[in-house]
């Protein structure tokens, strides 16, 4: 197998990453749409926020995950096509 270099190296770490971003979009979508279900209901809403796994911050955005994916659509993209 022929040595990889740097940029192509850093080009395949940004397109794992990336599908990683993907598919924690995807996850976190579904989550959310849960969450947002069992809220409907009074008595599971409260079951919800007392589970030791409910997070107390603020929610999750879906945009900052699309956010992140474009930043590493843009990495790549600069990776590939290199400013002279």
């Amino acid at each position: 197998m022929a040595e990889l270099t740097t940029r192509e190296l850093l080009i395949s770490i940004l397109e794992a990453q990336k599908q990683q971003a993907v598919l924690s979009a995807r996850l976190l979508g579904w989550l959310l749409a849960v969450a947002d279900t069992l809220r409907q209901d009074k008595d599971y809403e409260t079951q919800l926020k007392l589970h030791p796994f409910f997070d107390q911050g603020p929610a999750p955005s879906l945009h900052t995950t699309g956010e992140m994916i474009r930043n590493i659509d843009a990495l790549i993209s600069q990776l590939k096509n290199p400013v002279q």
